[in-house]
């Protein structure tokens, strides 16, 4: 699927032990939303981006499509310090049935 294709939404980015986990808590939780208080996520145009500059370690992510209704309470698009652009971030745990779909990154 290229960058193109990705439906239209809001993207988690996810490692494969952190998604295997994610399914077995029922829930997607991160470090950064204990430190930084939000869960990173990406515009579907973002993905390409976010996954070379912040997995570069690994060959392949899982990205978790998000119901974006489903989480309307704490979802909100914040401006990165250095760049200004627009980042989705996401204020609690996102269970798992705010996931639509899942998508293994690059196929």
């Amino acid at each position: 699927m290229t960058p193109g294709a990705l439906p239209f939404g809001v993207y988690i980015l996810a490692r494969e032990p952190d998604w295997r986990r994610a399914q077995q808590l029922g829930y997607w939780h991160t470090e950064a939303l204990e430190s930084e208080g939000y869960i990173h996520a990406a515009g579907h145009e973002q993905v390409p981006a976010v996954f070379t500059r912040r997995f570069g370690d690994v060959s392949r992510v899982f990205l978790l499509k998000l119901d974006e209704a489903s989480l309307v309470d704490f979802l909100r698009w914040d401006a990165h310090p250095k760049t200004g652009e627009l980042y989705p971030h996401i204020y609690c745990v996102v269970p798992l049935a705010s996931v639509e779909r899942v998508i293994e990154w690059p196929v």
